[in-house]
C-alpha cells in the first residue's frame, strides 16, 4: 500500500473514533491537541530510543488507549519529557495551551484521547508506516470538511497552496513571510518544497495570524513539516505594517481573510493609498508588497471584487499598475474553499521591482490567466485542482516570466496585457475582461462527425498499441522462460563490475552524489544557462523544465564531474524515494544538483531497465525502509543506495523489460488522449446535434 493510501486509512480511522465526542461539548482546541499528538508520535518514531523516558511514557499511553483507559497522564508526561530533548521542534510547547498537557487522568477536557490514539496506532497500517505530513494534511482537510470551526482565516486547500508555492519557487535560505497564516498550511507546503532542495532553516519562516487561537495550531503544523522551533505571532495588517519583524522577505505567501474590517488605517503611510476601513483587502496587498526585499515576490489570494471594486480601491489599483508592482492575476474556479465559501478566488502575484523578474522591455505587461473552468468536483464535495491543472497554470506563468513576447496568448486561458490597455479599462483586473471566452472563437455548430472521426483514429492507435504491448510482454516471457530467478546484486557490485557469473569483469560504471550546497550557492543561479536538475524536476517520463534553475557555463565547467551524460540515471535522494529519470541527448551536459544522485550504468546494466526497477513498489519499499530521514522528509545516503539489491537478468532481458515499460507509458498516454477526445465530444454534443442550442 502506498504511503499516501496508508495515511488516508489512518486518518479515516482516527477521525471516525473522534467524531462521537464532538456532540454536546466545546471542541475548541481539539485540532491543536490532535496535531500535538502527531508531533509527539513523529518525534518518538524519528528520534526516540527505547531507554528514553518520553518513549516509555508514549508506549504506556498507547497501551492504555488500546484497552480503553485514559492515556492523558502518560501522554502529557511523554510530551513534557520530549520537550526537554535538544532536538524537539517545540521546546516551549507547554506554553501553547495544549489540552492534555495539564489534564489529570480523570479530566474530561480531552474525552476523545483514548479512542483517537488507539485508532491512530492500530494495525494495519500504523502511523509509523504512513507519511506524517500526509496524515497531518488529510486530518486538516477532514476537520475543515466535517468538523466545526468559525469561517474566515483558517485553511487553504492543498492544491491551491501548492499552486502558490509553484509560483514562488522557494529556495533554501529564502526569508518567507505569511502575515495571515491561519493553520500554517501555506508555509508547511513551502517548507516541504524547500526540504526537497536542501536544508530547512527554521529562522527563515515568519508567520502571524489574525485569529489569536491559530498560532499554536500553525506551530504544530509547521513542526510536523520540519520547521524547527517555529514562531507564530498574532497580529493585524496595520500593526504588521509598522513592525520591523525579522527584516524584509524574499517571498510573501498568504491567504488573508476576505473583506475584513480594519481599524486605524490613518496611522500608516500606505505606499499606494489608504484603504477603506470597511475592507482590508488592499491593506493586505500593500502590506505584502511593503514587506518584500528588492528582488522579492508575493503571491496573495484575494476575492474577485478586489480586481474590479470602485472608489479608493480602484485608485490604489491604478497606482499599483503604474508603479509596476503587478506581475499576474490568476482566476481560480468556485467551490475550492467549500463548504465555507463557494466564491471563486484570484491570486495576485506582486513584485517589489518588476524589472528584476522580466526581460528588459517587458516590464509594462501583466499576465492574466483565467482558470475558472479547471478542476473536478464530486457531489457535495469541494472542487479540487488536479496536478495537471496546477501544472498547466504554473507552467504558463513561468514561461511568460522568462519571455512574455515569446509566450503566445492562449485564447480562453491566458493573455499578456499592456499597462496601457488596463488603464484604459479604468484599472480593472478582472481576467474575464482580457482573456475572453474560448467558446466565442469556436463555430456555433461543432463538427461532431469530424470529432468522431478523430475518436476512431484514437481507437485505431490504442488498438495498435495494445497489440504491440502484448508482443512486448510476450518477448519478456520468452527471454525469462527458464524459470530461474534473476540474481539480486547490490548496486555497489553492479556499478563496480565485481558481480559474479556472466557479468564479472564488466566495464565499471559510476555512482555519485550531487554537489554540496557550498558548490552551488543561491547567487550562482541565473535566468538562462546550463540547467541544474533537482528532485522536483524529475518525472516519471523525463525532466520537467517548468521551474528548473540554471547556472552559467563557466560555473558548470567547475562542476564537470557532476555533468550528465546520455543514459545516466538521475535519482532523488530525498522526498519521494524512487523518483528518477534517464538522461537523453537533449539533457546531455546538464548538471546534477544538490539532492540528487547520478548513476552511470556499467555496460551490462540497461539505464531504462534500472529506472523502471527504481520506480517499482519493491524498490520504493526497500528505499523507504532503509531511509534515515526525519519524520517529515525521507532521505537516503549514497552508502545506503549502494546496497540496494537489484534483480539482474541478462542484458537482452533487461532491454525487453525496459521496452515493455516504455510501451506501457505510451499506451497510457494514448488512452488519456482518447478519453480527452471523448470528453470534448460530450461537452460539445448538444451544440453539434442542435446548432441553435
Amino acid at each position: 500500500m502506498k504511503t499516501e493510501d496508508q495515511a488516508a486509512v489512518v486518518v479515516d480511522r482516527a477521525w471516525r473514533a473522534y467524531v462521537p465526542f464532538q456532540r454536546g461539548r466545546n471542541t475548541f482546541g481539539d485540532l491543536t491537541s490532535m496535531l500535538a499528538i502527531l508531533v509527539l508520535a513523529g518525534f518518538v518514531e524519528s528520534v526516540g530510543e527505547p531507554e528514553d523516558e518520553f518513549v516509555k511514557r508514549w508506549d504506556r499511553a498507547v497501551a492504555e488507549a488500546q484497552v480503553g483507559i485514559s492515556p492523558l497522564m502518560d501522554l502529557g508526561a511523554a510530551m513534557r519529557s520530549a520537550s526537554r530533548h535538544a532536538r524537539f521542534p517545540l521546546p516551549d510547547i507547554h506554553k501553547l495551551g495544549i489540552g492534555f498537557l495539564d489534564s489529570g487522568e480523570g479530566s474530561d477536557d480531552v474525552p476523545w484521547a483514548a479512542s483517537f490514539l488507539s485508532a491512530l496506532t492500530q494495525r494495519p497500517p500504523t502511523l509509523a508506516g504512513a507519511d506524517l505530513t500526509e496524515v497531518c494534511e488529510l486530518l486538516l482537510e477532514r476537520y475543515v470538511q466535517e468538523g466545526s470551526f468559525s469561517a474566515g482565516e483558517f485553511y487553504t486547500p492543498r492544491a491551491v497552496a501548492s499552486l502558490l508555492v509553484e509560483f514562488a519557487s522557494p529556495q533554501p535560505g529564502d526569508r518567507i513571510l505569511d502575515p495571515a497564516c491561519g493553520s500554517g498550511g501555506l508555509l508547511a507546503i513551502t517548507a516541504q518544497r524547500v526540504a526537497e532542495l536542501g536544508r530547512i532553516d527554521g529562522a527563515s519562516f515568519e508567520a502571524y495570524a489574525t485569529d489569536r487561537s491559530n498560532p499554536p495550531l500553525a506551530m504544530m503544523n509547521l513542526a510536523i513539516h520540519g520547521v524547527d522551533q517555529p514562531h507564530v505571532g498574532a497580529s493585524d495588517p496595520v500593526s504588521l505594517f509598522q513592525r520591523r519583524g525579522h527584516g524584509l522577505a524574499d517571498l510573501v505567501l498568504s491567504n488573508p481573510p476576505f473583506n475584513q474590517r480594519i481599524d486605524d488605517t490613518h496611522v500608516v503611510d500606505w505606499p499606494f493609498g489608504r484603504p477603506p476601513e470597511s475592507n482590508a483587502n488592499f491593506a493586505w496587498l500593500q502590506l505584502a508588497w511593503n514587506k518584500l526585499s528588492e528582488n522579492g515576490l508575493a503571491a496573495v489570494i484575494m476575492p474577485p471584487r478586489a480586481a474590479w471594486s470602485n472608489g479608493c480601491e480602484a485608485d490604489i489599483r491604478r497606482r499599483m499598475i503604474v508603479n509596476g508592482t503587478l506581475l499576474a492575476i490568476i482566476a481560480l474556479p468556485s467551490h475550492l474553499f467549500a463548504p465555507h465559501t463557494s466564491i471563486p478566488v484570484h491570486i495576485w502575484i506582486l513584485a517589489r521591482d518588476k524589472s528584476l523578474h522580466l526581460p528588459d522591455g517587458d516590464g509594462d505587461t501583466v499576465l492574466f490567466i483565467n482558470a475558472d473552468r479547471l478542476g473536478t468536483q464530486l457531489p457535495r464535495r469541494p472542487r479540487v485542482l488536479t496536478a495537471e491543472d496546477t501544472q498547466r497554470i504554473s507552467s504558463r506563468f513561468h514561461a511568460w516570466l522568462r519571455s512574455p513576447r515569446a509566450t503566445p496568448d492562449e485564447p480562453g486561458f491566458s493573455r499578456s496585457v499592456a499597462h496601457e490597455e488596463i488603464l484604459e479599462n479604468e484599472g480593472s483586473l478582472d481576467p474575464r475582461l482580457y482573456v475572453g471566452d474560448e467558446q466565442e472563437r469556436q463555430p456555433t455548430a461543432l463538427d461532431t462527425s469530424h470529432m468522431l472521426d478523430e475518436l476512431d483514429q484514437h481507437h485505431d492507435a490504442t488498438s495498435s498499441s495494445s497489440i504491440a504491448l502484448r508482443k512486448s510482454f510476450h518477448t519478456c516471457e520468452l527471454l525469462t522462460r527458464s524459470g530461474a530467478e534473476a540474481p539480486r546484486m547490490p548496486l555497489r557490485s553492479i556499478v563496480s563490475g565485481t558481480v559474479e557469473g556472466e557479468f564479472r569483469g564488466s566495464t565499471p560504471g559510476l555512482l555519485l552524489a550531487g554537489p554540496s550546497g557550498s558548490l552551488i550557492r543561491a547567487e550562482h543561479y541565473v535566468h538562462t544557462g546550463i540547467p541544474v536538475v533537482m528532485p522536483k524536476d524529475l518525472t516519471g517520463n523525463g525532466f520537467d523544465v517548468a521551474s528548473i534553475r540554471h547556472i552559467t557555463g563557466e560555473q558548470a565547467e567547475r562542476l564537470e564531474r557532476f555533468r550528465l551524460r546520455r543514459d545516466d540515471v538521475v535519482l532523488a535522494r530525498r522526498g519521494e524515494l524512487g523518483r528518477c529519470a534517464v538522461v537523453r541527448e537533449e539533457q546531455q551536459g546538464w548538471v546534477c544538483g544538490t539532492g540528487c544522485f547520478v548513476l552511470r550504468p556499467p555496460t551490462e546494466l540497461n539505464a531504462d531497465y534500472f529506472a523502471a526497477y527504481l520506480r517499482s513498489p519493491e524498490a520504493r519499499r526497500w528505499l523507504v525502509s532503509h531511509s534515515t530521514g526525519s519524520m517529515t522528509m525521507k532521505t537516503i545516503s549514497l552508502d545506503v543506495l549502494a546496497e540496494l539489491p537489484v534483480p539482474l537478468p541478462d542484458l537482452g532481458a533487461q532491454q525487453a523489460i525496459a521496452g515493455a515499460m516504455a510501451r506501457l507509458d505510451e499506451h497510457e498516454q494514448l488512452l488519456r488522449e482518447q478519453l480527452a477526445q471523448t470528453q470534448r465530444i460530450r461537452n460539445g454534443a448538444l451544440k453539434g446535434i442542435l446548432p441553435s442550442y
